[in-house]
């Protein structure tokens, strides 16, 4: 069933080229103020809706006024399967179904561009005795998932799903039959955490086995510590976790913390405008999920922070980095290292399996602004104090938020075309409100790709 409906409504129509691209003008400006609020963390509430749907009580996630779209795609799912929500001023009240309360779908669940929606969602579903159909956009469409279908099925889950590129939409016909699995956890951290929350309501010790290098550990490290938090109790050894049955019970009121990602967007800025940039809600050191690490190479990069504020005074000096546990950091970063000392970025094999092959998609992205950069191994290497000039073409930005964002910023100089009107929302939809001149949503003609 499932094939022949990926092969009747594939995101691509056979030989389909659209003949027109939305795009942002982005004409040369500054950050309109010197504040800048962070987006909430969509690792942290994203899990911690989760969470709160397992529960059969009501919970409030505060701390933002807005979700991105990544957060709404996972709101819009739970809502089909029966979980209440209701918006606050400051965020969001949950009132959930328990881990048996939860209702068929009367439609399909689409996680949008969200693969962290997608993938806890695969984990939620496989527990159901009824099937669910799961999709996404045409990026998580590209997007392999078999490392998490790999785990789920020696579980006897049912899985039916479509073959070579179109890889969505996934048919989930659970429950599991067993309370050990496997999953690799050499290319990406969600399908552990999938497992682990999907663990909810096991009347037996639940046991996962992990193999492959670990990446993005602190991912799942949040996993584990929010789990914990609603009560669940969690045994580690070695390559073997072991989970205790557990119930859902998370705090009756939860503050979501500041995405800490997202502060190389604000380094960005501030490196290019040379304005200072106050951080109105900062990011706390234990809720940075490995991004710290920016903070520990801010010199280099010719910056100064003091007072939860940033400033630009132009000593740089060469970097090497591993983002071995953040990779989503690599195309700003790689932009700010080619602008200010240059050096290595090291540790992002795992990169290659977002929304685009992060590796190759940022080197391409620094070269349409006139930026050396060169594929390693596991990275890039980036040779420092190099000038940005204005593309002649349009901007790819291969449905990827975090090459857009940064291809903005790199614009707000040079004055580009830049591919993706709408995908800085994933993350954080007052990204663009934070400029001068708001640049102005167009349509370029497919030839000029």
């Amino acid at each position: 069933m499932a094939k022949g409906w990926v092969k009747r409504w594939g995101a691509r129509g056979k030989g389909h080229r659209p003949s027109h691209i939305p795009a942002l003008e982005v004409h040369p400006t500054n950050v309109s103020d010197d504040n800048w609020v962070l987006p909430p963390s969509k690792s942290h509430l994203i899990r911690m809706m989760h969470l709160c749907a397992l529960s059969p009580n009501k919970h409030q996630l505060t701390g933002f006024s807005e979700l991105g779209e990544d957060a709404e795609s996972m709101k819009r799912c739970l809502t089909q399967l029966g979980v209440g929500f209701c918006d606050l001023e400051h965020g969001i009240e949950i009132t959930g179904t328990g881990i048996n309360g939860f209702n068929r779908s009367p439609s399909v669940l689409h996680a949008g561009n969200s693969g962290t929606a997608l993938r806890l969602l695969l984990g939620l579903t496989s527990r159901f005795s009824f099937v669910s159909m799961i999709d996404g956009d045409s990026s998580l469409r590209n997007r392999n998932h078999s490392t998490l279908l790999d785990a789920l099925a020696p579980l006897g889950v049912d899985l039916s799903y479509g073959i070579e590129q179109e890889r969505l939409p996934i048919l989930v016909h659970g429950p599991w039959l067993g309370e050990e699995a496997t999953v690799d956890v050499s290319k990406s951290s969600q399908p552990f955490s999938s497992l682990l929350l999907a663990s909810c309501g096991l009347e037996s010790d639940c046991v996962i086995h992990t193999k492959g290098i670990s990446v993005s550990r602190r991912h799942s490290g949040l996993t584990i510590e929010l789990m914990q938090k609603c009560g669940a109790a969690i045994e580690i050894n070695e390559d073997k976790t072991i989970i205790s049955p557990w119930t859902s019970n998370p705090p009756s009121e939860w503050n979501v913390p500041s995405d800490g990602s997202m502060m190389s967007f604000p380094i960005l800025a501030c490196l290019l405008t040379k304005q200072p940039i106050r951080i109105e809600n900062p990011v706390d050191a234990n809720d940075a999920l490995g991004h710290e690490i920016l903070f520990e190479h801010l010199s280099n990069f010719g910056i100064r922070y003091q007072d939860s504020t940033l400033r630009c005074d132009g000593s740089f000096g060469e970097v090497d980095i591993d983002l071995r546990d953040a990779n989503d950091l690599l195309p700003p970063l790689a932009a700010i290292l080619a602008l200010s000392g240059g050096g290595r970025l090291r540790g992002a094999a795992h990169a290659k399996h977002k929304e685009s092959n992060r590796i190759r998609s940022t080197k391409k992205l620094l070269e349409a602004f006139g930026l050396t950069v060169n594929i390693e191994e596991d990275g890039l290497s980036i040779e420092g104090g190099q000038t940005l000039t204005m593309p002649d073409l349009l901007v790819d930005t291969y449905g990827d938020h975090r090459i857009q964002m940064t291809a903005v910023l790199l614009a707000t100089q040079t004055g580009a075309t830049v591919e993706g009107p709408r995908l800085h929302r994933i993350a954080d939809p007052e990204f663009l409100t934070r400029l001068s001149a708001m640049p102005t949503e167009v349509l370029v003609k497919g030839v000029q790709r």
